[in-house]
């Protein structure tokens, strides 16, 4: 099968082209081809399917073509990832699937839009929604976060130095309200924006998290504004306006070839 692997801002993905659905991948198979030490090894796979052909996203066909179909790196599904659908953009430019600069692609949490200048992919997540407050623990620390959702769940967690952290192993958060899990995001203030570290459900910390990256966004301006997220893979731009939440940044395709796994 051939794959492809790309990223953005660090945060890498397999990519496999099933443009008519009609060779799905099991749990067990995405699990495999993510991991780092017995396959390709990615934060997540990115199936790319026509939007007619896959039942998540046929309702969305008559408005984009393209469905990214998302697992993150343990088989288990994913509404959305703001990193993955920029490579996921990259790829359909690179194959020549695409012939325009705007490009709509097909979530589970709905339609994207995607434009392309130069290196920059920015893509309109749509609006936010803020919800209360949860908190979370990590090294027996107990820590006060806003719920945030991006399309998926996120806890953002203001901390003084987020790098003072374990994130190797799974916060422990509130199961009833999050039954799906929740993305775990720290955040402190930079001079022009902020910095994050994250720990991904179904991943664990990864490099960087595009929907992350636009929910501390939300919780730092508190309304329309722009400004930058450093994670440890790179720097992300979000802008929030009073109708939607933009994310820019790059998307980088590094290697293709054939697994057999």
């Amino acid at each position: 099968m051939r794959f492809v692997k790309g990223h953005g801002t660090g945060n890498d993905f397999v990519i496999v082209a099933d443009v008519d659905n009609d060779r799905p991948l099991s749990v067990a198979a995405i699990a495999r081809l993510c991991d780092r030490r017995r396959g390709v090894g990615g934060d997540g796979l990115l199936r790319v399917v026509r939007a007619a052909k896959h039942p998540d996203g046929v309702g969305q066909a008559a408005a984009a073509e393209w469905f990214m179909d998302y697992y993150n790196a343990d088989g288990s599904i994913a509404e959305m990832c703001g990193n993955g659908v920029r490579v996921f953009v990259r790829y359909l430019v690179a194959e020549g699937l695409v012939e325009t600069n705007r490009v709509p692609v097909a979530t589970r949490a709905g339609v994207r839009d995607v434009l392309v200048e130069n290196d920059q992919f920015s893509v309109d997540m749509g609006a936010a929604r803020t919800f209360g407050t949860s908190t979370v623990a990590i090294g027996g620390e107990i820590l006060s976060g806003r719920h945030i959702s991006m399309g998926n769940p996120h806890l953002v967690c203001r901390v003084t130095d987020p790098t003072e952290y374990d994130l190797t192993v799974q916060p422990e958060f509130d199961t009833e309200l999050f039954p799906t899990g929740v993305n775990v995001e720290l955040t402190s203030p930079t001079d022009t924006g902020v910095r994050m570290r994250v720990h991904e459900r179904g991943v664990g910390e990864t490099q960087s998290c595009g929907t992350g990256a636009c929910a501390v966004a939300v919780d730092a301006l508190g309304g329309p504004g722009t400004c930058t997220v450093d994670v440890p893979g790179g720097r992300l731009t979000v802008t929030i306006t009073e109708e939607t939440v933009i994310l820019t940044g790059p998307a980088v395709l590094v290697a293709e070839g054939h697994t057999l796994v």
